[in-house]
């Protein structure tokens, strides 16, 4: 028995409710995401009634990143680059099929919902940031399609009482990051996803964030400097699920790698002593990769040296 293989976006083409035109497919995604959501639905009980049993919250969020990605690089007109992400298997509804199969496809067809929702809700900027941080290179995407925009800056935005913070932390990002906090005054929480970028600006949005008081977690894969803004938290958690990663490397600049003697690492420890965060594991796993290598230390490494304080299911 052979699956079939079928684009997600294109099913949604094909019943005419997401045009071809990326242009005209904007007004439309409301459409897609009915029909996909009516689809998932049907199959589910079709699962349910052939004897599969309820997926649980193992299956949870199943396929939401490569989703993410398909969908966000189609509204930002990657459509070749997107092949491989919007392929999927879709298992025949024949008598002998695996109810756990049909299960499964219906789970995936609910993330994708979920990621379309997501998408739509997105700014412009913040879809560039998504595409560069965590669609290129993965899924099939090549890293020939990173979105090079000197423009595309950080993004904040606030989603109850935790300030988003995504995107590039470019020059002068410390500052635009005190005024927004300063806008928001009942901001208790700052979700970062970010590629990293000046690794002083990381530091002074980080020292803010402890003189305020406030706690970290993570919005998306954090790397580079990102991890610097992250441990001026009180409280730093992270939480499993789509991207809880943090990525180390070596400092650079647009000559190359900085020396280890540079007065950059001298900084970075110190900031980090003051945040009560052991400096050698940290710069043990910033020297361990080069400006175009990240490390990403276990989980289970993260809250002995205090970089977390939190990670579910790891440590507490």
């Amino acid at each position: 028995m052979h699956p079939t293989k079928r684009f997600i976006c294109a099913f949604a083409v094909g019943l005419g409710i997401l045009p071809a035109d990326p242009v005209r497919a904007e007004t439309s995604w409301t459409s897609a995401i009915e029909a996909v959501q009516e689809k998932s639905d049907k199959l589910y009980s079709y699962a349910i009634d052939i004897g599969s049993g309820h997926p649980g919250s193992a299956l949870q969020g199943y396929g939401h990143d490569r989703h993410i990605c398909a969908i966000t690089g189609r509204m930002l007109g990657f459509r070749n680059e997107i092949l491989e992400a919007e392929t999927l298997d879709e298992p025949p509804l024949s008598p002998d099929v695996d109810p756990m199969e049909i299960m499964i496809h219906a789970v995936t067809l609910d993330a994708w919902v979920a990621a379309a929702r997501r998408a739509i809700e997105l700014t412009e900027n913040q879809k560039k940031s998504l595409w560069n941080l965590e669609c290129v290179g993965k899924h099939g995407i090549p890293r020939t399609a990173g979105i090079d925009d000197p423009e595309l800056k950080g993004d904040f935005s606030i989603n109850g009482n935790t300030l988003v913070v995504y995107g590039d932390i470019d020059s002068g990002f410390s500052d635009r990051f005190r005024d927004a906090l300063e806008s928001h005054p009942n901001v208790v929480q700052v979700a970062l996803g970010s590629a990293g970028g000046s690794v002083y600006d990381a530091l002074l949005a980080g020292v803010e964030i402890r003189d305020r008081g406030l706690d970290t977690t993570l919005h998306g894969p954090c790397f580079s400097a990102c991890p610097l803004v992250f441990m001026g938290g009180v409280k730093r958690t992270i939480w499993m699920g789509p991207g809880p990663h943090l990525g180390f490397h070596r400092v650079y600049n647009s000559s190359g790698e900085t020396p280890l003697s540079d007065a950059v690492y001298m900084d970075i420890t110190n900031y980090l002593l003051r945040m009560d965060i052991n400096p050698a594991a940290v710069l043990g796993w910033m020297i361990k990769a080069g400006q175009y290598e990240i490390h990403e230390p276990p989980l289970d490494e993260l809250c002995p040296p205090k970089v977390a304080t939190w990670v579910q299911r790891i440590c507490y």
